[in-house]
């Protein structure tokens, strides 16, 4: 099916709306048909249901969310709402927020209860494809449309949905602006990849490669690490054997890249530099002076656009910076899709709102991403670089900043 079609049941409504008008006509009673327009004049707000892992183990990921989706709200409301045209007015926005425990049926649930006793106008995703997986079923269940966020794990795009697309580009793109960030630096010929078990990471370590080649650069060493390793010390022999130039680690759960480096620092690992593709504040604090120069990512960079300002104070009002939960980043680009698809429909219909969604246009950050949607529903938007420094990370974008700012780690743990 075309991701685009439409389902025609206006013939079903109206058939049951004239059977309606003739049964009141003949008991003698004035009907006043309520139709889209007038359904749509009786709505005071727009209602935008999602969960978040405020327990469980992904909760110190998505702990300050609920916070960011509030500011985000109550920005668009002192605006004045958001218009819709079919209606004639504006409408303020309310979001609904409920724990889905880092659990996937929590998830499904609570996106259950959204659409059929909250009655949200849509959804707004869970984080990670672990849940969005799961929570997917009840746009389908019930014709809302589903904002994905931080999703996008191949197996979300198996099944044909046309209720959900995500911001995010594959997986294998993840580390696209990494290798050209490297190719403009300089100085560097040859990397060495590693990653956890896991599809998303394997993808985008595969992916990470491909675009290293393709720049000119050689893989020496590329090898996926049981979920569960504890020691690396053999694959750290194997990796000082090919002596690469960049050591690359993608691995989701803090405590292997934790274990990883920290093994790495005692073996003697000293490549040129070391790049962890996944470095949140526990990660940082563990490894304390010697995670500084280690080069990573976040879902936004350094800038002074309209959109960059107004990120920064969403986050700054929930009580926290960017780089300390890169992915706000992810959830910051969702709110402007949302707020786009919206007006574009010009109404509050599911129909009309999907296909908005699907057919998303939208340029951010002085054009520096355009967010489109491709067939399968992928988006555009994957990291920018960056690297630690004095405990934080910095951005290393644009590229004339970045490879100044930028120092080689150059073995200094």
């Amino acid at each position: 099916m075309n991701t685009h079609d439409t389902h025609d049941r206006g013939r079903h409504v109206l058939g049951r709306r004239k059977f309606l008008s003739l049964a009141a006509a003949s008991a003698g009673l004035v009907t006043i048909p309520l139709g889209r327009g007038a359904l749509g004049q009786m709505k005071n707000e727009i209602v935008i249901g999602g969960t978040l892992s405020k327990s469980g183990r992904f909760q110190g990921i998505t702990k300050p969310f609920g916070a960011l989706a509030e500011a985000w709200a109550a920005q668009v409301n002192a605006r004045g709402g958001i218009y819709l045209k079919d209606l004639g007015k504006a409408l303020p926005i309310r979001v609904v927020i409920y724990d889905d425990q880092t659990s996937p049926p929590t998830a499904l649930k609570f996106y259950e209860r959204l659409a059929a006793v909250d009655k949200v106008d849509l959804f707004i995703g869970p984080f990670s494809s672990f849940l969005t997986n799961a929570a997917l079923q009840a746009s389908v269940t019930h014709n809302l449309p589903f904002f994905m966020v931080e999703a996008s794990d191949s197996v979300l795009f198996e099944t044909a949905n046309r209720w959900r697309t995500t911001p995010l580009a594959p997986a294998q793109w993840e580390y696209k602006r990494h290798a050209e960030f490297y190719a403009r630096k300089g100085g560097v010929k040859t990397f060495a990849l590693l990653s956890r078990d896991n599809l998303h990471e394997n993808q985008a370590m595969e992916g990470f490669g491909d675009w290293l080649k393709k720049a000119g650069f050689q893989i020496v060493y590329q090898n996926i690490v049981p979920k569960d390793i504890k020691d690396f010390s053999s694959v750290i022999f194997a990796i000082k054997q090919k002596n690469p130039d960049v050591v690359f680690i993608e691995a989701l759960p803090p405590p292997m890249s934790i274990g990883f480096l920290k093994q790495a620092r005692e073996l003697g690992l000293n490549p040129k530099d070391m790049v962890v593709g996944h470095m949140p504040v526990p990660v940082i604090k563990a490894m304390g002076r010697s995670a500084e120069n280690i080069v990573s990512s976040m879902y936004s960079f350094d800038g002074d656009t309209v959109d960059h300002k107004e990120y920064f104070a969403l986050c700054k009002k929930a009580g926290f910076e960017p780089w300390q939960f890169s992915e706000s980043g992810i959830r910051y680009v969702t709110y402007k899709r949302i707020e786009d698809a919206l007006r574009r429909a010009g109404t509050l219909d599911p129909e009309a709102v999907r296909k908005a969604m699907w057919d998303t246009n939208l340029s951010m950050y002085g054009g520096e991403l355009v967010v489109k949607h491709d067939q399968q529903g992928y988006g555009t938007l994957h990291p920018w670089p960056t690297q630690i420094k004095g405990g934080k990370h910095v951005s290393l974008w644009p590229l004339d900043k970045g490879v100044k700012v930028h120092e080689f780690k150059a073995g200094r743990w």
